[in-house]
């Protein structure tokens, strides 16, 4: 049975990632972990991620001693993933249960995948849909977009191994995981979607793609119009 390993990272979002780790514990596939990379929070997720990890050994809890930037923390967190697939999970999302097992059965004939998702508000509430489809690569050229939304991706282990995400400017502009994706495409890596919605992609009046001095993570508006 393959091992699935969600990865989030996270800075000063302790009460999103209360959520987001919650909705990984409930998933319906069995054989999973959950790694959390702190990225040098100031705020409760130390205090957070020590009650969550003592509760459930299924949960990697790391912590960078200063902020690295979300680039790091991604790469990092791969780095010591033990799955054989890798399911990308921001800090204020949310895994459907279903997710892990659909992914999973996807990920048999494929490198990497896109899946759809719910818009979600702060308390919840869906706001509209975003559907994944077949991945076109002369449209994305053309268009500058890979309409998929990162929290929804998943990839293999030795895929990770391959290509990281990037730190510095690219990282800074919250544009990491769009490299990310186009590097994959590049790399020959066999590339899939998955129609069912798997998740919650939470849209706050505070995200990255409104004010890049706020919440980490929100880095999916380029790909997303």
């Amino acid at each position: 049975m393959f091992k699935a390993s969600f990865v989030l990272p996270s800075y000063n979002s302790a009460f999103w990632l209360a959520h987001a780790i919650e909705s990984c514990q409930k998933q319906s596939y069995i054989n999973t972990e959950i790694v959390v990379v702190d990225d040098g929070s100031t705020d409760s997720t130390p205090l957070l991620m020590k009650f969550l990890s003592d509760k459930d050994k299924r949960i990697v809890s790391l912590r960078n001693e200063k902020n690295m930037g979300q680039s790091f923390s991604r790469n990092r967190g791969n780095d010591a993933a033990t799955g054989d697939i890798i399911l990308v999970l921001d800090a204020d999302d949310i895994a459907y249960p279903d997710r892990a097992k659909v992914t999973v059965e996807k990920m048999k004939k494929a490198d990497f995948v896109h899946a759809s998702c719910d818009y979600i508000d702060a308390l919840g509430n869906k706001l509209g849909e975003h559907h994944a489809d077949v991945f076109n690569r002369e449209r994305s050229e053309k268009l500058n977009l890979n309409f998929m939304i990162h929290s929804t991706c998943a990839y293999t282990k030795e895929l990770a191994t391959r290509i990281r995400y990037r730190a510095g400017e690219i990282s800074k502009l919250y544009m990491d995981d769009w490299a990310f994706q186009t590097e994959a495409v590049y790399s020959g890596a066999k590339i899939d979607f998955i129609p069912k919605i798997v998740g919650g992609y939470r849209q706050l009046s505070t995200s990255i793609t409104q004010d890049p001095t706020s919440t980490f993570y929100r880095n999916d508006a380029r790909v997303t119009e």
